[in-house]
Formats: structure tokens, sequence, C-alpha cells
């Protein structure tokens, strides 16, 4: 999304003279693309991609190119165009004021979108309220311009007319699964939610993959009995997620007093009520809160506790993965207590990566439980506790006197059962690393497991990459070289906070979102207010304001330590990560906009090029902090590498003082 947007804002420098005439057809084309090209991802899904097919990140990457191309080139390019067109006005600080009105622009939607419309209208109604928004713009802008306005106004009618006929968003969804009934449907801060019946069986996804079945007696069976089966005396369990694929039925078979479950998503504890009667029975509690800020803050303590969690295929999720995690839930079991959770599927043969998977996730969990085993099932499941757990389960579920579909002595071989455990803990590396919060090595692995399923050369890809940034890097000036570090480090500072605000606090959709818009605020306030603060744009005062960003990114690691030990109140975390939040930001907005004071040159080319090397370094900046420093270095080592980059085109620019100022004068 970066990169084409930045793509965009170069080539508008190659508008013509026409600029008044073009900014009415612009609006109106930037007021319909969107919905299009939500409609062509939803009408395209299963004709580019066979339902059932698992897609590679190749042809993930070439369909988003394609889906993104139009508004992105087309977004950027506006910017140019917008700030030639506010530079005859002849006053200074023009591109830095339209950064700051861009910013703005980016925090009225973000609450519009947080606050209102994703509560009370659909993916497509929020795109038609939209469209309907910038359709109004274009005839304000087009009223000197007849063929616009009528162009706009038909374009309107025709919105009106398809909302009130169609409900274009339950057409859409019905080709995402054909030959299925959809039964409920919602797009929710936490994912798209779709229940579905096929025949007699109902069918729960997330974001379009399937989540759990209700009829899925093996699945639903092994989450639970692995566990449970290990105490006859257990009265109290704590089952983290799993609610729509029936393990409180299965827990309920035990002689318990009480079962706390816990969802962060609300609307996924409305599916699973509405499909598992179970969860209003009277020794169920259902807790809709993110499980760290639970296992921080209650006081109850538990003899199961059962994480039915996704793998760890995003940092967010890893969170329930990490040495941290399980120190909080042991603080809460009884002595003899045991953990339950599962990764890969189970097979006899374990690939590199898998091994990698299963090694970390033994050690991890072996730095908490004196006990850990392998029970592998259709899924590789592990049981801490601190004393040793039962293989032989199809005999303990038998002393259990438990009715079981699948998990019982008819379909477990107890003995191959205990062969098959003990071969792939047998297989495991002794010196894989620990999973941990500020280090999160479980995700990476999972990631790189994802991958090896597609011959896919990413070293070329990575290199074509590498080259581009040594390219683009040598045709920067010192000026531009220092907006590309700033977007750099703004976009990895705000992700870094945004990983750092869920391990810290824990996950609360809207607290994220206020996050980014607190971001954006920060990016208007520096940019808007920075005449005042820094009256005349120097050399100096541009390699300053790098420098302070540099040092920014060396103390953060620092701060995030202490708020870590502190162990502080909600509002001390909350108020602390938005405040960092906004310095960042404001330092970045700041820096843009002495930037475009120092450049005398034509505004196009002034606008198109920092807005890109802005974009492109965020993007950037993004990519490698989520996907490869926080993974292989952590947290705390990966603010340091904006911080080095900040600093050295700092120098650059102290360096270049002279050719920068001369360019001025």
């Amino acid at each position: 999304w970066m990169i084409l947007t930045g793509a965009g804002a170069y080539l508008g420098r190659f508008v013509g003279d026409r600029k008044h005439d073009l900014l009415p057809a612009l609006v109106i084309i930037l007021a319909t693309v969107p919905y299009a090209t939500v409609l062509g991802l939803r009408l395209l899904r299963n004709i580019v991609f066979p339902v059932g097919v698992m897609v590679g990140i190749v042809p993930i990457l070439w369909s988003s190119f394609a889906l993104l191309v139009p508004y992105c080139f087309l977004s950027g390019a506006s910017f140019s165009l917008l700030a030639s067109l506010k530079s005859r006005s002849g006053q200074p600080g023009s591109i830095g004021s339209l950064y700051a009105w861009e910013s703005i622009g980016s925090v009225a939607g973000g609450v519009l979108f947080t606050v209102v419309l994703f509560r009370y209208v659909n993916t497509f109604q929020s795109l038609g309220i939209l469209m309907a928004f910038d359709l109004a713009v274009a005839i304000f802008l087009a009223r000197d311009r007849r063929t616009a306005r009528i162009v706009a106004l038909v374009l309107a009618m025709a919105l009106l007319v398809t909302a009130i006929l169609l409900d274009v968003d339950l057409l859409t969804k019905r080709g995402l699964f054909p030959d299925q009934e959809i039964l409920f449907s919602r797009d929710t801060p936490y994912g798209s939610l779709t229940a579905t019946r096929q025949a007699e069986q109902e069918n729960f996804y997330e974001n379009n993959v399937l989540l759990a079945s209700a009829n899925d007696a093996t699945s639903a069976e092994e989450a639970v009995h692995y566990a449970m089966a290990q105490s006859a005396s257990a009265k109290s369990v704590l089952m983290v997620s799993g609610g729509v694929m029936g393990a409180a039925r299965e827990v309920l078979k035990y002689n318990i007093e009480r079962l706390d479950y816990v969802e962060v998503n609300p609307y996924m504890i409305g599916l699973a009520k509405r499909y598992s009667l179970e969860l209003s029975e009277r020794r169920v509690t259902v807790f809709n809160v993110d499980p760290r800020v639970y296992a921080r803050e209650t006081l109850e303590r538990y003899d199961v506790v059962l994480l039915n969690v996704p793998e760890p295929s995003t940092i967010q999720i890893n969170r329930y993965y990490t040495l941290e995690f399980f120190r909080e839930l042991k603080k809460h079991m009884n002595p003899n207590a045991v953990l339950s959770l599962a990764l890969l599927s189970s097979t006899e043969y374990q690939s590199e990566e898998a091994r990698g998977i299963n090694s970390t996730m033994m050690n991890t969990l072996r730095s908490v439980f004196k006990e850990v085993l392998i029970v592998p099932g259709q899924r590789t499941y592990f049981l801490g506790s601190d004393v040793r757990p039962g293989i032989h389960i199809g005999k303990l579920i038998t002393q259990r006197g438990i009715d079981n579909t699948y998990v019982n002595r008819y379909y477990l071989d107890d003995e191959v059962l205990a062969q098959r455990s003990s071969l792939l803990q047998n297989s495991l590396m002794a010196d894989a690393p620990i999973n941990k919060d500020f280090t999160p090595v479980l995700y990476y692995r999972q990631v790189t497991h994802w991958l090896s399923y597609f011959r896919n050369n990413l070293w070329l890809v990575a290199g074509i990459a590498f080259l581009f940034v040594v390219f683009a890097a040598f045709q920067m000036n010192a000026v531009s070289a220092g907006m590309f570090t700033g977007g750099f480090a703004g976009s990895s500072i705000e992700v870094l906070l945004l990983i750092a605000f869920q391990v810290l606090y824990g996950y609360v959709y809207e607290a994220l979102v206020f996050v980014v818009t607190i971001f954006m605020a920060g990016l208007f306030v520096g940019s808007f207010w920075r005449t005042k603060m820094i009256p005349i744009a120097t050399s100096f005062r541009y390699a300053t304001i790098q420098a302070v960003i540099a040092l920014y990114c060396f103390l953060l690691p620092v701060v995030l330590l202490i708020l870590r030990d502190l162990h502080g109140s909600p509002a001390i975390t909350q108020g602390s990560i938005f405040l960092l939040t906004f310095i960042i930001a404001l330092l970045v907005g700041a820096e843009f906009s002495v930037a475009a004071d120092l450049r005398r040159e034509k505004t196009p080319r002034v606008a198109s090029e920092l807005y890109g090397v802005d974009l492109i370094g965020s993007a950037l900046g993004a990519l490698l902090v989520a996907i490869v420093l926080i993974p292989m270095l952590g947290i705390i080592a990966a603010s340091i590498i904006p911080g080095i980059l900040s600093f050295s085109t700092a120098l650059v620019a102290l360096i270049q003082r002279k050719s920068i100022e001369g360019t001025i004068a």
C-alpha cells in the first residue's frame, strides 16, 4: 500500500498544466475505486484461487498488487497534484501544511470507522458512505464544470439505488462460500466471522479460513480430554477460546465445579453461545477480555488450563505462547495442575521448520513446568505440569468413565501413542531458543514453516528489493535521504509500540486504533505547527530533528523495559504508549515540514519526492521490523536499527550543510 502510494506520488509530478480540470475527475475516480476493489476481491477470490488451495506468498503479492494499484497510484498522484495547486497561493510551507491535513483526514477517517461505521454497518455500506462523501466533494469542486457534476450525480444516484435494492455484502459473501447456506456473517474488528450450514453440519470461519465445525468430535475431544484425563479430581477449568468447536461440552462431561471461558472477541462469544448451549450452563462463566489481561488480574486458581488459540502466525497471537504468559498462568494453577496447547499437524516425519517450532515450544514450556509431554493426535499437543502426565490416554479415559466418540480405548492404541510421543520428543533440539514476549521466535518459525510449503526463491526477491533500495539511496540527496529514514523510523516505532502495547497491556481493539490515530494526530501537529516551533528551516535544524529521532530510538528500549518491570496500572501503561506514539509522530511530521522548506525546487517535484520517499521508507520500516528484526533480534534490538539509520542521515545532512544551504540560496 505505502510503496504503491509513494510510486503514485512520484508519477504525479508529470501531470500536465490542466490541474484544476483534473481534480474533480480524480476525486470521482477515488470515490468509486475502493468500492470496486473490495467487490473485485470478493468476486475473484474463488476464481483466481480455487477453493481449498493453500495460497503462497508470491500469488498473494501479485493479486494484492493488482487490486491496490488503481487506488494507491491515484491517491499518491493526488498529493502531488494538490501540492501543486496549493503552491499557487504563495504561502510558505504549503507542502508541509498539505501533509498535515492529509494526516488529520486519516485521523477523522479512522475515528469515524472505529467509533461508528464498523459497529452499525457492513463493509459495503461503509464503502458506500465513503463514496457518497467523496462524490459530494467532487460535485462541489466541479461546480463550474457541468460534465463532471453530471457524472458525480449519476454515480450518486446509482449508489443510492444499489444500497436500497441490494444487499451487496451478503451477495458477494455467498460467492466466497459456494454450496453453503450463510447463517451468520459479520465483519468485526478482530476478523470477518461467518457461520454456514452445509448438509447437516455448521461451519465457522474467521477471515474465510475454517475455524471449526460443529460435528467435528475429533478436534473437540482432543482439545479437552488429553489434559482433562490427567486429573481425576479436577474441579476448576480455564478454557481460552474454543467455544465454537464445542470444547465446553467435552469439559462438562467431567464432575467439575467451574469452567471459566475467556474470549477476546465478543462477536465470537455471541456466535459460540448461539451454537453451543453448554455455554449457558450454570457452571460456565464467560469472560470477554484478552487472556493476557485475565491471567494478570484474576484471583482464581485452576486444575486444568486449555489454550485453544490459533497457531502463532502473527505476533499478536504469539503472545499466548510465550514464557511470560505461561508464568502468569502458572501463578493461577493449583499444584499438579496441567496446561494443554496444540501446534502443528502431527506427522511421523518432521521437516526442519516443524522441528524448530516443536523444539522452541518444548523448551519454553520446560522453563516453566517440571514435566512436558507431547501427545500426537490430529495436531501435536503439549501438556505441561509439575507432575508427569500420563500418555496412556485410552486407559485414563476408561478409568474416568467418560463416554467419547474418538478419544477412547477403541480408537487410541496407548502403546503406539507412547511410541510416537517418545519418537517426537527425542527428535527435538535441546538448544532451541525460548519464545518470549520481546523475542517472538515462535512467530518467525511459524512464518518460515508456512513459506516452506511453496517453492519460492525468497532470497531472489530480497536481493531485488535490496538492490532497489541501494539504487534509490544513491539517487537521493541529503534531504530526501533524511526523510526516507524518518519514515522508516516512524513506522518502525509505531509497529514496535503497537506490539509493546499488546505485550504490556493486552489486545484492546479500540485502544490499538487509538494508538494509530494518535500517530496520525502527531504527524498533523508536527507538520502544521512546525513553523511556530521552528520558524526558519535550516540544514542544522533538519539534522537536529533526525538526531533527536535517533536518540528517541536508542532510549525507547529502556522505557519499554521499565514499563515491563514496573507492572504499573493500566492507565500508566496506556498513557505511556500514547505519549511515546505522539512524540515520534510529532518529530516525523516536523521533519517533513522542514524538509519541504529546505527544497526550493518546483513544488510538484518536491512534494512527489518527499512524500514518495517518506512512504517507501515507512513501508520498508514496517516490513523489516515485523517480519525480520523483531523475530530475529527481538523488540529491544529492533529499535536500535532505525536509530542508527536516523543518526547516519543526520551526519550526512551536517556534512553536506553547505551544499543544502547553497540550494536554498
